[in-house]
């Protein structure tokens, strides 16, 4: 989880340009939703924000729920 895990969160967003999801390496193309990671504190801003697929964020959310 890391020392600011508990400060992140994904937050659906749209494309702007194709992405790769991080988690299974689909390409997530331009006017698509996706699920971007975030932090809540702005000043502990990511420079390699997780970007995940809806089928991924899905199954991360389900996998979680258990």
């Amino acid at each position: 989880m890391g020392k600011y895990g508990s400060l992140k969160f994904f937050k659906k967003t749209k494309a702007r340009t194709n992405h790769i999801c991080m988690k299974c390496g689909q390409q997530i193309n331009a006017s698509d939703f996706y699920y971007a990671e975030d932090i809540k504190d702005k000043f502990l801003h990511s420079l390699h924000k997780k970007k995940l697929c809806n089928k991924c964020y899905e199954a991360a959310e389900m996998s979680a729920e258990k």
